[in-house]
């Protein structure tokens, strides 16, 4: 049994195995998102802090790659951050050039996608480094095969179509020679349609690809976080994020973090100043004739 405190809703939790993809948390979340986060914040701000306790900094700007529910809604409460979809609006095809959102984005996450994307996924890597700022980064979680190998499933994908045949699914597809191809042994994640998985990774493979689509750096969580709910079974799908340069507060980012800290400072200061007021008033009450008489008759409060 391990108990861990999830970093995304701040829920307790007890669970007896650890998998990285079923949710193991009521918030929905799992291993690989809990590892997401993290990595998130340790980016942004040098440590780990549980996502309700990210301040509020509208000046970082966001782009999510269809977010899951436990942690999309929170990103944008604290962020300038869009989630947007592959299969559906808000659409936004990151295989497609979008000139009007280079240089954009502070980070973009992708959770869980890019075994989906028609080959070649190269163009999504390319496209979504421009559309961040040069300190920015892509954080990614996907499953990588032990065997540390990139199975495109279909290689020859060009023009292709998914269609129902019988009680399955069938893809055919038009090779780039005109050769018309039907293939069955399909693999859907939670649906049809654009869940259809296109390959498995590697983490060797995906860091060179990475690198070849222009980021400068790529890191893998590999270590276990328990008290956080990271803990990582047999299989290598650890989160990782890939970075232009290392993050940096632009001015405006800058000064909303000042102010937050001034804000918190207030406050902090407000509650102690209230607290003393307070001690003073029990001080003052606890040395009360009235009081003295009370206890001595047993009766009326008791001041510790």
């Amino acid at each position: 049994m391990v108990c861990f405190t999830c970093n995304i809703c701040g829920a307790p939790n007890e669970v007896d195995h650890f998998a990285s993809e079923p949710a193991t948390c009521a918030c929905g979340s799992n291993v690989r998102l809990r590892g997401l986060i993290r990595l998130l914040s340790i980016e942004l701000f040098g440590r780990s802090l549980p996502l309700p306790g990210f301040p509020k900094m509208k000046a970082i700007r966001g782009l999510g790659m269809s977010d899951k529910d436990c942690y999309n809604r929170l990103l944008a409460e604290k962020f300038d951050y869009t989630n947007t979809f592959y299969d559906r609006e808000p659409r936004l095809d990151f295989t497609e050039s979008h000139p009007e959102l280079a240089g954009q984005y502070d980070f973009i996450l992708s959770a869980d996608v890019l075994e989906h994307i028609a080959p070649p996924v190269e163009r999504a890597f390319e496209e979504t480094r421009r559309m961040l700022k040069p300190h920015g980064f892509l954080g990614i979680t996907v499953y990588c095969n032990p065997e540390d190998r990139l199975r495109e499933h279909f290689p020859e994908l060009h023009e292709f179509r998914i269609v129902p045949l019988g009680d399955s699914s069938v893809l055919i597809n038009r090779r780039r020679d005109g050769t018309l191809e039907i293939l069955d042994d399909l693999t859907f994640h939670g649906g049809s349609g654009a869940t259809l998985e296109m390959r498995e990774f590697g983490a060797t493979a995906l860091r060179a690809q990475l690198l070849a689509a222009g980021f400068r750096a790529v890191d893998f969580l590999t270590e276990n976080v328990p008290e956080s709910g990271i803990l990582f079974d047999y299989d290598t799908s650890q989160p990782l994020i890939a970075r232009n340069q290392d993050f940096t507060f632009d001015h405006c980012a800058g000064h909303q973090m000042v102010d937050a800290w001034q804000t918190a400072e207030a406050k902090a200061r407000q509650e102690k100043e209230r607290a003393d007021v307070l001690a003073e008033r029990i001080r003052l009450a606890s040395g009360s004739r009235w009081v003295r008489l009370g206890r001595k008759l047993g009766i009326g409060p008791k001041f510790e």
